[in-house]
């Protein structure tokens, strides 16, 4: 809830107090990111706004984060941009940015969220969840999955490996085309689900599966690089109004900056993230992504078909040729 610290003469507040909250790990990519805005913020607001950072799901899950955002629990949002589908009024099309091979580079992914396409389709969840999307916050890593046992380099070795997965539906047909048996689990409750044998494999990006240490009982990663997204930063609506235009305008430039510390940063941690699972006795595999992504592509179609929209997905690819 936003705190209005003091009020000036002119009639709103003179100081303010954000709650931004996110579900990764301390030290997570979202964590890095969440902390970078703060302190932009902070200095380019002349300490008129101060933000205050929840962590790892302490304020609860990621649907219960996007509702406490849409009735002003908390103020701010860190999350993958394609996690908005969550507050999408039906037909989701948001829920495509997690079709598999979507995006050709991190670049494309870039380009498509600087669209109109993108705009169009954010405008939608911005009034259903009563928030506002103030911007990129920088790329993610590209997912690939890990696993205790099996060795996978196709396909083929997937059948009936027991995966976790996002509980997003394109993650979920994703892995079932390429022969796998996914698993929906929350990011909380990923290492409680491999120590207790619900799942044998984690899907996640490798950066984050360095971070969570999670080369501790996975001893091998498939960077099979299927999922090119980035990290979105949203305001409860109202808190939105609150602010004068000039400090809306800090927000919004503190985004861009955190961006581009955050690309930089992301680069480097995808370089070390391979050195030390390596170290750490974790088996690197890069497969040919040609059977991968021939696969993936019925479920592309199948997600059009759902949203009602052919075509979105030829729009989306044509974005990344201009």
């Amino acid at each position: 809830m936003l705190l209005l610290v003091a009020m000036s003469g002119a009639g709103y507040a003179s100081g303010f107090e954000f709650r931004l909250a996110h579900v990764a790990p301390i030290g997570s990519t979202h964590d890095i990111a969440a902390r970078e805005f703060a302190g932009r913020v902070q200095h380019n607001s002349g300490g008129r706004i101060a933000v205050k950072i929840f962590a790892n799901s302490s304020l609860g899950t990621l649907p219960e984060l996007w509702g406490q955002l849409k009735n002003g629990a908390i103020d701010l949002f860190v999350q993958d941009v394609g996690a908005a589908f969550m507050v999408e009024p039906p037909p989701k099309r948001l829920t495509i940015l997690h079709a598999p091979y979507l995006f050709e580079s991190q670049e494309h992914f870039r380009r498509f969220c600087r669209s109109g396409l993108f705009r169009e389709m954010m405008a939608r969840a911005e009034k259903a969840g009563n928030l506002r999307y103030l911007g990129y916050l920088g790329d993610r890593a590209p997912r690939g999955f890990s696993t205790t046992k099996r060795r996978v380099s196709s396909p083929g070795e997937m059948t009936g490996l027991k995966l976790r997965v996002p509980p997003v539906t394109p993650f979920v047909e994703a892995y079932r085309a390429w022969g796998a048996s996914p698993t929906p689990v929350f990011a909380k409750d990923i290492y409680t689900s491999v120590k207790t044998g619900m799942v044998e494999g984690i899907d996640q990006d490798l950066v984050s599966f360095n971070q969570a240490g999670y080369y501790e009982f996975q001893k091998y990663y498939t960077a099979i690089d299927y999922m090119r997204s980035g990290l979105g930063l949203w305001i409860n609506a109202d808190s939105w109004r609150l602010l004068p235009q000039a400090l809306q305008a800090v927000l919004i430039t503190s985004a861009q900056q955190t961006a581009v510390h955050i690309n930089s940063i992301t680069k480097r941690q995808i370089n070390e993230a391979e050195a030390a699972i390596r170290q750490q006795g974790v088996e690197l595999i890069r497969p040919e992504p040609g059977k991968w992504r021939k696969l993936a592509l019925p479920v592309i179609l199948r997600q059009e078909e759902r949203l009602g929209e052919k075509g979105l997905y030829r729009k989306i690819e044509a974005i990344g040729l201009q």
